[in-house]
């Protein structure tokens, strides 16, 4: 059953450990290190990574991964630039497109045999996302066992025990008032995040979103790491608290990689699709340390595709992805294609 705390309790547990404020951040207050003056990604294609009927090549895809970071880092051990053997390392991956589109087995698969081939002990593996209803849909088997790689998620819905950080919060109240969960304008940071993982690989999808435009890099943490996140559904709040809430130190420091899972994509009817049309395959993997480059070429391609489909971009249709601007504004990262050196390597059998 979910833990619970009256408002006195809150206060007394949180007054001193409470991560950020939206309402500070959005007043213009920037967080981590200054906007880089350029950023550079990575964009791994293999047009046979996706096969026939939607299976996806296995092989394809680790080498992909090999190729992708051994690009990026310029280095035959790329792990070591990110992580130490002795690190616990979550894959914060994305479930909530099930059960049409969810980050691949392959590639979960694929980083974490690279990881134990680096040092990484199997049981310091923990594949997670925020609810275990979603990770069930899209059939994976938790482990919570101190043998082979762990695989839970934060919250569940059938009245067993949430993993939030109830000393750990994320503050704001420039959000729907009529959203918040029991009338808190404080969100609960996911305790996988705070305490169970010393660095997190960032996981993310290719595909669009109703509101935020696309759910990329960003918004795969905004809305993974923490609770109480529906009181910013709507286009006045949704944009400012993904960035805010990415602009945390905390956030900023512990996750150290991110990718986008593009060997699928949904350019239309996301987050959730229902529509097998509107899935389609890429067949590319991008790899990088600016979440905000990463999401930039990504809303690039998805209204590339819409385009080829015949449909509006998503900023014709009142779905701006103003968080990846925002993002860029804080010193996240790089929104300006002039200033993003994408490396693209094609690879073929």
């Amino acid at each position: 059953m979910s833990k619970k705390m009256d408002r006195r309790e809150f206060m007394k547990k949180s007054s001193a450990a409470v991560f950020g404020t939206g309402l500070a951040l959005k007043s213009g207050i920037k967080l981590g290190a200054n906007t880089p003056q350029e950023s550079r990604i990575v964009e791994v294609i293999h047009p046979q990574a996706v096969v026939a009927e939607r299976k996806v090549d296995a092989s394809i895809v680790k080498r992909m991964l090999q190729e992708g970071m051994k690009v990026f880092t310029g280095s035959r051990q790329p792990w070591e630039n990110f992580i130490k053997p002795s690190d616990v390392v979550g894959l914060k991956i994305n479930t909530l497109g099930r059960p049409l589109l969810f980050t691949h087995h392959e590639l979960i698969r694929a980083v974490s045999e690279e990881l134990i081939a680096f040092g990484v002990r199997e049981n310091n593996i923990i594949v997670w996302d925020r609810w275990k209803n979603h990770m069930r849909d899209c059939h994976f088997e938790f482990n919570t066992t101190d043998r082979g790689i762990r695989c839970y998620a934060t919250q569940a819905r059938s009245g067993e025990e949430d993993l939030n950080d109830y000393e750990k919060v994320f503050k704001s109240d420039f959000d729907n008032p009529k959203q918040r969960e029991d009338g808190r304008t404080e969100s609960y940071f996911s305790e996988i995040f705070t305490q169970h993982c010393d660095k997190i690989i960032n996981m993310a999808i290719l595909k669009d979103h109703g509101l935020a435009g696309v759910t990329l890099c960003l918004k795969n943490l905004a809305y993974g790491l923490c609770n109480n996140n529906r009181r910013f559904h709507g286009s006045k709040h949704i944009g400012t608290f993904i960035s805010d809430f990415c602009a945390i130190p905390q956030v900023r420091e512990k996750v150290i990689l991110h990718m986008i899972d593009g060997l699928e994509a949904c350019y239309d009817q996301g987050p959730c699709p229902r529509n097998p049309k509107v899935i389609y395959s890429q067949n590319t993997l991008w790899i990088g340390t600016d979440p905000v480059a990463l999401d930039t070429i990504g809303l690039n391609v998805i209204n590339a595709k819409r385009r080829k489909e015949g449909l509006p971009s998503l900023e014709e249709t009142r779905r701006p992805a103003d968080h990846i601007e925002l993002a860029a504004k804080k010193g996240l990262g790089v929104n300006d294609f002039t200033r993003i050196k994408v490396l693209k390597k094609l690879m073929k059998d």
